[in-house]
């Protein structure tokens, strides 16, 4: 028989017909349920608007980093292209300054574009262009200066430091304004922080009314829904706290309307994490190829030639290997020049740090001894030269400095070796070799002016190898034992039967396997091998 109490959902809503338990247990329980479904609507909106906020900002920080760095990176690859102009007089040095007088007027629009609407950034980005432009006047100057034949002239002003001053003017304020879009990004996550906070205190004052409502119910009521409310409570606070790693347990005896309200949450909570983890993994992916690229587009423009030259009688192998991935460049450089006379004349040479300054030196000193070696090889004259090309005025009391190995090979074997500081080259004749005996090396370049570098004469044996390198080979090391040159000299006699450039390659990855594959320092290698059947 048919309860004559039952009543159908609409009459118990309505409050028509005698009032009963089931009637108020059903008002209380909907009226939960909508203040319910609100609450999640104001969290989902709430935690999606923060969300969002988040990551449009962390992307706005990341786009004005980038658009600055690309800046300055132009700006650094074309004071290289200027300075080597104005050393050798080769147009196609100018590419990299051509490059970046096309480049830049679109590079700093974007970069106002990208911090428009904030006073202080686009202050700072207006001291950015006010750099730029007193810099890319002084490299007018020198470029006019080589051009119109006024060399000495031109290298007066670049050992004056006048160019570099500009571009250390420009770098500090490149650097401000990273520190300025920093300090935007914090208070744009402080900005989503009160906004997140404001959705917990929309929740919290939503569920104080279910929980005053729920007080006017039986102890069913209590159980079937004020006690899963109070964990949802909990949960919010939590991911309020940043501690999102704990879900809200479902109660199993719950109202229906509650126990999904539980589950939506556990279900945006885990989303939440899994899009925030996934937002901090790409800018970290970013990030590390970003600087990988700059890594080895440095690398390749500046420190390393595109290839080595051919030389009758003679073979030639190099190689490079960074240090661990994710830190910075080094100031490793290498190059090969042939002579007139039919010699070839070698260098390998090490400036001291890490990152864009050091490597920027470096490729200074690359692009000068190439010039130098043009109009005269002689090792005192290369030297002193580049002693003081090393440092510019003012800078010797800040410990910049480079070690450097010059040599000149002639095709019979002879070879003049003179050291700046760096590791005696290894002689290998056939399985046996040693570092080469050198009465004295010279010192380190930046530190004396002017010294003097003693010449040791060598001969390389017919098959026999005379390895350059840098000190990054040696220091490999396990614990408190280092790879050293002995080791070196063991590894090329165990590829006696490989190619010159195989060789060199299992005696660079031998040593960054001996530092269980990261190396404390940059390695590069330089092999000049005579030829087993002399030249006709």
């Amino acid at each position: 028989m048919r309860d004559p109490d039952r009543r159908d959902l609409w009459s118990v809503l309505r409050g028509r017909g005698t009032p009963s338990l089931r009637g108020l247990l059903t008002r209380v329980v909907v009226g939960v349920a909508v203040v319910l479904g609100i609450l999640a609507i104001l969290a989902v909106v709430g935690v999606v608007a923060s969300t969002a906020s988040y990551r449009d900002d962390q992307q706005a920080a990341v786009n004005r980093a980038q658009a600055s760095e690309a800046i300055l990176s132009d700006l650094l690859n074309a004071e290289t292209g200027v300075s080597g102009y104005t050393l050798t007089g080769r147009p196609n040095y100018l590419g990299p300054y051509v490059k970046a007088q096309a480049s830049y007027p679109q590079s700093i629009q974007r970069l106002r574009e990208l911090v428009s609407g904030t006073p202080k950034l686009e202050q700072s980005v207006a001291q950015i262009d006010r750099a730029a432009q007193l810099w890319f006047s002084e490299a007018e100057t020198l470029v006019d200066l080589r051009k119109d034949g006024d060399i000495q002239g031109a290298v007066d002003r670049i050992n004056q430091g006048i160019d570099k001053a500009r571009l250390d003017a420009l770098r500090a304020e490149q650097a401000t304004l990273r520190g300025l879009v920093e300090r935007e990004r914090e208070a744009a996550l402080r900005r989503a922080d009160r906004r997140r906070w404001l959705t917990i205190l929309a929740v919290l004052a939503g569920a104080v009314i279910a929980v005053l409502t729920v007080l006017y119910a039986t102890r069913i009521l209590w159980r079937r829904v004020g006690a899963p409310l109070g964990d949802l409570l909990r949960g919010v606070q939590r991911v309020g706290e940043g501690r999102t790693g704990e879900q809200v347990p479902e109660t199993p005896d719950a109202a229906r309307e509650v126990s999904q309200l539980v589950v939506s949450f556990n279900e945006m909570q885990g989303q939440v994490v899994v899009q925030r983890d996934a937002a901090e993994a790409s800018a970290r992916r970013t990030e590390a190829a970003r600087a990988e690229r700059r890594l080895w587009q440095t690398v390749e423009k500046g420190l390393l030639p595109e290839n080595l030259p051919s030389v009758h009688g003679l073979r030639l192998a190099a190689r490079y290997l960074p240090m661990s991935p994710g830190l910075a460049i080094g100031g490793d450089f290498y190059d090969a020049r042939v002579l007139p006379d039919g010699s070839v004349a070698l260098v390998v040479g090490d400036v001291a740090g890490h990152g864009a300054e050091p490597a920027a030196r470096a490729a200074r000193l690359r692009f000068g001894w190439r010039a130098l070696v043009e109009v005269d090889p002689d090792p005192q004259r290369v030297m002193g030269v580049l002693n003081t090309l090393v440092v510019g005025p003012g800078e010797r009391e800040q410990g910049i400095y480079a070690s450097m190995c010059h040599c000149i090979v002639h095709p019979d074997g002879r070879a003049e070796v003179a050291l700046a500081g760096h590791p005696r080259p290894i002689l290998m004749d056939g399985a046996s070799g040693s570092p080469i005996e050198v009465e004295a090396r010279g010192p380190i370049l930046g530190l004396l002016d002017p010294p003097t570098w003693p010449v040791t004469q060598v001969t390389i044996p017919h098959g026999g190898l005379l390895v350059l390198y840098t000190d990054g080979l040696l220091e490999a090391r396990q614990g408190d034992e280092i790879f050293g040159s002995a080791r070196v000299v063991q590894t090329l006699a165990e590829g006696i039967g490989m190619p010159l450039e195989a060789r060199i390659a299992f005696l660079t990855e031998r040593a960054r396997r001996y530092d269980s594959g990261n190396l404390r320092d940059d390695v590069s290698v330089l092999a000049v091998q005579r030829m087993t059947t002399p030249p006709r």
